[in-house]
Order: C-alpha cells, then structure tokens, then sequence
C-alpha cells in the first residue's frame, strides 16, 4: 500500500490526554487520583493507547489496570488507524513500517503527572513513576516479576487509604516528583548490571539468530 508524505500529520492534531499545569501551593487529594484513573481508562479505550501495552514496564501494568488482562492479545492484532499519520516510522531492508508510539505528554499522563510551576519550568510530580525513574530501578528487571506486582499493588493500596480526602491535611503518599521516586525504587543496586546483561544478551540473539524472522510483527508499507 503506498502512503504519500501527507499521510503523515503533526501531533498537535491529536487529543490532548492531561492533567493540567499548576501554580504552587499544589496539592492533589483522593478525589483527583479518582480523576485520574477516570481519565486514563477513558484513554486506554482509544486504538492507539495499544502503544502502552508495547512499552512493557510500569506503563503496560497501568494499561492492564485500565482494560484488564482480557485485553493483551488486542495489541498484537495490528497497528491502529492513528500509526500511519502519528506513530513511529521505520524503515528495514528499504520496507517502511509503522506502529503505534505514545507521545511524551501521553507517558506523562498514564503515570498522572501534574505540572507545577515552582520555577521558570514546570516541575513534574506524578502518582506512579514515569520511564525515567523505572528505567534502571530496582523492579526494572526486564519483565514484570511478582515483586512488581506486590510493589504496585502495595502502591495502589496506599494510595486508597493514605491520600487526603482534604487539600489543608497533609499526607505522604501523593504524586512526587522523578528525584523522589528514584529514591522509593532503588532496591537491590545489583538490578540494573543484572538489567543490562539481559539487554545485552537479548540484542545479540536478535542480531544473530533471530533476523529476518519478526517482520510479522510489523506492518509493512512500500513507499
């Protein structure tokens, strides 16, 4: 099928997904997490939020909380309308292929990310840790463990029972910013040498053994 430049659109003609922007004092209660999540499954209905459940990691785990486990195998059907003129663009063997991308306000928005202005740029504080912060984290071990799921579902709880129902009460289990959840994930330091190798192993065997053998998972499109 061949595409023309102009299928290809700019991403400011996409929905925006946010929390908003916020002047200190900022401070976000139980009844903005409701909010939240209300939002997010509202995204997660839309074709191209399969991206979330390619992504693996703490984003693939809010998805699933969103549309449930039931809905894994609907991100391997194929790439939604929204992957030609918004997603990712590669080109193998002289062969463009597309598939579905989150933009880096969607990835903020999944995670709940309020932007407060507390200096000339916004700072971000968010109810789960964005990429930056998982990536290299104690629980970033290269597939979702049990230890993950006790960790997110510990979060999830306390969440539920420690965040302030009002905004003159204080409490410390509400959205926080990359550094502090850095901090709250480190764990074992040996994980991200162990992380690494895994990478390392894994792109040998795709390079080595495994060529030429996953163009199934694309979609491809002849220019």
């Amino acid at each position: 099928m061949a595409v023309s430049p102009e299928a290809r659109r700019p991403l400011s003609e996409l929905r925006t997904f946010s929390l908003g922007y916020f002047r200190p004092p900022f401070k976000a209660v139980y009844a903005d997490y409701i909010a939240y999540e209300q939002y997010r499954h509202e995204f997660m209905n839309e074709d191209r939020a399969r991206a979330a459940l390619l992504r693996g990691g703490i984003l693939w785990r809010l998805a699933l909380h969103s549309i449930g486990f039931d809905a894994l195998p609907s991100a391997l059907i194929g790439i939604s309308r929204d992957a030609v003129p918004f997603g990712q663009l590669l080109t193998i063997n002289g062969e463009t292929h597309f598939d579905d991308e989150l933009s880096e306000e969607e990835v903020d928005f999944i995670c709940g990310t309020y932007y407060v202005y507390t200096s000339k740029f916004p700072q971000k504080l968010s109810w789960w840790p964005r990429p930056q912060a998982w990536s290299g984290s104690g629980l970033d071990v290269g597939f979702w463990s049990a230890r993950c799921e006790s960790w997110f579902q510990t979060r999830l709880e306390n969440i539920r029972q420690g965040v302030s129902r009002r905004r003159d009460s204080s409490d410390n289990n509400g959205p926080v910013n990359n550094t502090h959840w850095k901090h709250g994930l480190k764990f074992n330091g040996a994980t991200k040498k162990f992380k690494k190798n895994i990478d390392a192993a894994s792109s040998e065997f795709l390079a080595t053994k495994a060529s030429g053998k996953l163009s199934f998972l694309l979609f491809s499109v002849h220019l």
